[in-house]
Formats: structure tokens, C-alpha cells, sequence
């Protein structure tokens, strides 16, 4: 009688404990965290993926961050270029895969500009941001040896020779090309735009005498504005640019052109909220390390603060939108 009596307690301990652990991953006390973190993500690699060729600041943005995301998660990230059409092509490879925050989207302000013309499928209802890290200063670069003395002297050319002086931009129909759309715009005059699918490319034309201007950011092109084969012409900013004090900016000429290259990461809409809430957490911790600050620092991205967490910046992206759609249906 001992023995079943023991059997009989021994079973009955065994029930109450797997209710209790049934219980317990019902409610998610099992398998969240503090926070509301999944405990359990990440498990494994992490891709994340770049619209951009290597080298150019989308790219060294992505591996800057990803470098930090590395040790704050505990997982390898992969980062892969996937080049072309300003980004659609990447947005629809991330759209495609499972929405489960091993495959992320370093986005740039092209996904706004592409949605608002018309060209992204993939609009704000396929994705949802982890957060906005950058907020770049678009500037136009010439040969500092090179057909154009100062701003000025670009502007009274191609007023001279519309449509003849050539200006390169990463990606066709994208950011770069509405931002030189606005200064046209506003000058009264008329380039021909040339699309590139990186930085690299796009300098090394320039360098090589085959296109005449870049719609550039300082990071990318730092190295030769520092040794001097490369000058900038005017910042597209309403500040003036620590370390290029001496280069107009656009609200001093009356150019009412100050938008900057936005940057951050995306994920699938339909992804576990605590996984994009853990990824928005190590994102902002990230971009605070001493590391990416020394970066940031180093390629200018200092100038204005670019931090937006996951619902703020997906409202200042609808706001783009709107935004753009009215710049495009003006031109």
C-alpha cells in the first residue's frame, strides 16, 4: 500500500508541475523576458540586406551598425549588397521572406520616394520600422581641377548648356535624383541625371572625367575631399557643416532644399512585435557604442541627430510620402 500511495503522490506532483508549465507559456512567462523580449530570438545568423553596391554610405552605414548588433544580440549578421533600382529589389526580396526577424532591411529615404512615384510594390503596409539611425546631408562634389569654379559658376553653366552637364546619383528615380529635381527646380535649371548602383562607381566616374558632378553625402567621397581631388559645392542643409565651414549651404542662397539621405531598418509587417521591439532596443544601444559614434564622427553623420524609434518612424515616413507626391506631381 506504501508503494502505490508513493506512486500515486509521485504522479500526482508530476501533473501539478505540468499544468504549471503549461500555464506558464500560455501567459508568456516562459518565453518572454523582461521587456517583453523574446528570449528565445535570436536563435540563429541574421541576414540583413543593402539596396546599395559596396563602399557607399547605405553599405558602410549597414556594416557600421550590424558590426554592434553582432555582440549586442550574440548571433553572426550577414550583411548582403543586392544593388540596383534604388532599393525595390531588396524591398522585395525581405518582403518575400518569412516574417520572423531573421531577415532584416537597411532602408533608405529611395523607399518614400519610391512608393510616392509610384514604383515600390511594396509599400508601408508590407514593412514595419525597428528604427531610423542617420540622417545624412545630401551635398553636389565636382573635380576640385574641374570645369566649375564654385556653386555659382555651376549653376550660370548649366543655364547656359541645359541638359548637358551630367550629374551621378546612386539608383534612377530615387532620392538622389528628387533631391537634384528640387535644386533644378529652384535655380531654373536642367542637368542630366545619371544613375549608379554605388558610391565607388559613381566617384570613380567622377574622378575619371566621364560624368561632371555627384549629389553625394560627405562620408562616402571624405577621403578625396580631404586630400583634395574632390570639393564640395553646397550642402543641402540649413546649418553650416563642421569641418566645411567655407561651403554654402542651400537656405543661405535661398534654395529651400535641406533633405537629408534617412537611414534605418525594416522588417516584415507581419513579424512577432517583441522580436521588433528586441531588435528596436539593440538598434538604439547600437548606435550610442563608442565605436559607431567614432564612425559617425568620422564620416559626418554627426551633424544632425537621426535616432527615430519604430513608431515614429513610421509616421515620418507616411509624412515623406506625402511629401514627395506633392515634389513629384510638381515636376
Amino acid at each position: 500500500m506504501r508503494i502505490k500511495r508513493l506512486s500515486f503522490l509521485i504522479f500526482l506532483l508530476a501533473f501539478a508541475m505540468l499544468l504549471t508549465a503549461c500555464n506558464s507559456n500560455e501567459t508568456g512567462s516562459s518565453s518572454e523576458g523582461e521587456g517583453g523580449k523574446d528570449s528565445n530570438y535570436p536563435e540563429r545568423q541574421i541576414e540583413v540586406v543593402v539596396g546599395f553596391g559596396a563602399g557607399g554610405g547605405s553599405d558602410n552605414f549597414a556594416r557600421a551598425v550590424t558590426k554592434e548588433l553582432q555582440d549586442i544580440l550574440g548571433v553572426n549578421i550577414n550583411v548582403v549588397n543586392m544593388p540596383g533600382a534604388a532599393g525595390i529589389p531588396s524591398a522585395d526580396y525581405v518582403a518575400r521572406k518569412p516574417a520572423d526577424g531573421y531577415t532584416i532591411w537597411s532602408m533608405t529615404s529611395n523607399h518614400p520616394v519610391n512608393i510616392a512615384s509610384g514604383a515600390e510594390p511594396n509599400d508601408m503596409s508590407v514593412f514595419k520600422s525597428i528604427g531610423r539611425v542617420q540622417n545624412d546631408t545630401m551635398t553636389l562634389q565636382v573635380k576640385s581641377d574641374g570645369k566649375f569654379k564654385d556653386i555659382d559658376d555651376l549653376i550660370a553653366q548649366a543655364k547656359e548648356k541645359p541638359g548637358e552637364i551630367s550629374v551621378g546619383g546612386t539608383g534612377a528615380k530615387g532620392f538622389d535624383e528628387l533631391v537634384l529635381a528640387q535644386f533644378e527646380a529652384a535655380t531654373g535649371t536642367d542637368f542630366n541625371y545619371v544613375s549608379f548602383d554605388g558610391s565607388g562607381e559613381m566617384t570613380a566616374a567622377l574622378l575619371g572625367g566621364h560624368i561632371d558632378v555627384i549629389a553625394e553625402e560627405p562620408g562616402p567621397s571624405v577621403a578625396q575631399l580631404q586630400e583634395g581631388s574632390i570639393k564640395m559645392l553646397i550642402a543641402f542643409t540649413d546649418t553650416k557643416m563642421e569641418g566645411f565651414e567655407d561651403v554654402p549651404i542651400s537656405t543661405d542662397l535661398g534654395i529651400d532644399v535641406t533633405d537629408g539621405q534617412g537611414r534605418g531598418f525594416m522588417v516584415h509587417k507581419d513579424t512577432p512585435p517583441e522580436i521588433v521591439e528586441a531588435l528596436e532596443k539593440a538598434l538604439e544601444e547600437a548606435k550610442d557604442r563608442p565605436d559607431y559614434k567614432e564612425y559617425e564622427k568620422a564620416s559626418y553623420l554627426h551633424l544632425r541627430d537621426g535616432w527615430l524609434g519604430s513608431e515614429e518612424y513610421d509616421a515620418e515616413l507616411e509624412k515623406l510620402i506625402e511629401t514627395y507626391k506633392k515634389i513629384l506631381e510638381a515636376n
